[in-house]
């Protein structure tokens, strides 16, 4: 079976377990995200977080107070995505203190959290090393280099490849055998391109079956989740 690890497009295919990406804005109303979530099929679940490009001070309060009500669903499995990114045009102090604030409902609920990262790699180990999180860690979408990859290996994140593997020259394809098996997940986020084919292209890379990455990245999930 696949697992997409992070979508915001659902291939309609109940073999495929997917975690659909809620960016959450409070004025859309509960029963709207409710009905969605509800709505979904037997094998799809969701994450749930304040993505930094969209973040609005005028209504945080009212975007945690819905993030909070969402999470409690029992579908809703990450925090996030949340994080960083440096070439935004949001507040960077501000994408700090919301991203620290979902670390800490993330840890309040004893979810795991994926994280959107720009160009702020050395300031999301910083803040890792600082808060001690339990919660585990999912950097989505990776296509940097090889030092960057190694300190997040290093302090324990997961990493999760998308549709950089589909590109002969990228980072992701160069690196992806320097990722721990046990650390590794794959997506397709919000690419026009299926799970399997990102599986196929990691199991060439890899050099091994795509079964045998199936059950290794659903064991992976399953240890999180």
């Amino acid at each position: 079976m696949y697992l997409n690890i992070h979508t915001h497009h659902i291939e309609a295919d109940d073999a495929i377990i997917q975690v659909e990406n809620l960016i959450i804005d409070s004025s859309i109303p509960m029963e709207v995200w409710i009905k969605q979530i509800e709505s979904s099929l037997p094998n799809q679940y969701f994450s749930a977080g304040l993505h930094p490009w969209y973040l609005k001070e005028g209504q945080l309060e009212a975007d945690l107070a819905l993030l909070k009500r969402i999470l409690a669903h029992p579908k809703v499995l990450f925090v996030g995505e949340c994080g960083l990114d440096k070439i935004c045009q949001t507040d960077w102090t501000f994408q700090i203190n919301v991203f620290k604030t979902q670390i800490q409902i993330a840890e309040e609920l004893q979810k795991p959290i994926v994280i959107h990262c720009v160009r702020a790699f050395s300031e999301i180990i910083q803040i890792k090393k600082l808060l001690r999180p339990k919660s585990p860690w999912l950097i989505h979408g990776f296509n940097n280099n090889e030092q960057i990859l190694k300190q997040l290996v290093q302090h324990q994140m997961y990493i999760s490849l998308g549709s950089a593997l589909l590109q002969d020259k990228s980072n992701a394809v160069r690196l992806i055998t320097s990722i721990p098996i046990k650390q590794l997940f794959l997506e397709t986020d919000d690419k026009n391109c299926t799970i399997s084919s990102i599986f196929v292209a990691a199991s060439k890379q890899l050099e091994v079956e795509v079964e045998y990455l199936q059950e290794k990245i659903y064991a992976n999930f399953k240890l999180i989740v």
